[in-house]
């Protein structure tokens, strides 16, 4: 008995997958960037810890990546993942605060970003 199945059917599947595969390649591309967020402040949760404040794009996925101690200063990497934004944006951005633990306590020295400028304590 012959087959009622279309033969196009296996055809449309692929023209789905491959539409899908092409889509999210797009937002990779479009997305590939990692951007480095102004540090607005910081402030002492704990000797052993602290809450940056950070300005970032409000759809961004923004972590610490990044935290390199010594004797005079903590230097702390932060980066920001954005978000595809279709059509203009509205140019506000988004505070965040994010905990920044520390092997030592932080004492008297310097909080810096990544780039060595100073965050200001609040």
């Amino acid at each position: 008995m012959p087959s009622t199945r279309s033969i196009h059917a296996p055809r449309k599947r692929w023209l789905v997958v491959a539409l899908l595969v092409a889509g999210i390649a797009l937002l990779l591309a479009q997305n590939s960037t990692v951007l480095y967020p102004d540090m607005d402040s910081f402030v002492l949760l704990d000797q052993r810890t602290i809450a940056l404040r950070v300005a970032h794009a409000p759809c961004s996925w923004t972590r610490v990546t990044g935290v390199t101690e010594s004797p005079d200063d903590v230097r702390v990497k932060v980066e920001t993942w954005p978000c595809p934004i279709p059509g203009p944006g509205t140019s506000s951005l988004a505070m965040t605060e994010l905990a920044v633990p520390l092997s030592d306590d932080l004492g008297s020295r310097i909080v810096r970003d990544a780039d060595g400028q100073v965050v200001p304590g609040r």
